[in-house]
């Protein structure tokens, strides 16, 4: 598994998105899937950067892995301020809506994903299969 660590700013987004690219081209993926994947990777930083507060340091944990089977991508963030944690989900967005389209985008093009929340720590991940 492979970690970048990125400051918690918007510019995150491309730097994990260009990271990701890179990585995933140098492991031999197809050019699609490796956008798909650096597309993943820029949402979920989006959303970490406009929802979640950063890890004690400052960063936000952008992590990837691809083997035989596919790739998985996450993000990790110092979770929401609050006593109470939000769902997060993939929501419909409006037609009028400037936001709130990451996470169907995450969904749409990943096999899988999800949530899992520590002390301090909030990850969303995204799964994806390799074709046969």
């Amino acid at each position: 598994m492979s970690t970048l660590w990125v400051q918690h700013a918007s510019s995150s987004a491309a730097v994990a998105r260009r990271s990701v690219l890179a990585a995933f081209d140098a492991a031999g993926l197809p050019v699609e899937q490796a956008l798909d994947a650096a597309l993943i990777a820029s949402e979920l930083v989006g959303n970490a950067v406009r929802h979640a507060t950063p890890l004690p340091s400052g960063q936000l944990a952008v992590s990837w892995s691809v083997d035989p089977d596919g790739y998985r991508i996450s993000v990790t963030d110092g979770g929401v301020p609050g006593p109470a944690r939000p769902e997060i989900s993939a929501r419909q967005a409006g037609s009028r809506d400037l936001a709130g389209r990451g996470l169907r985008i995450v969904a749409e093009l990943s096999d899988d994903w999800g949530v899992a929340a520590e002390a301090g720590a909030t990850t969303v991940w995204a799964r994806t299969r390799t074709p046969a």
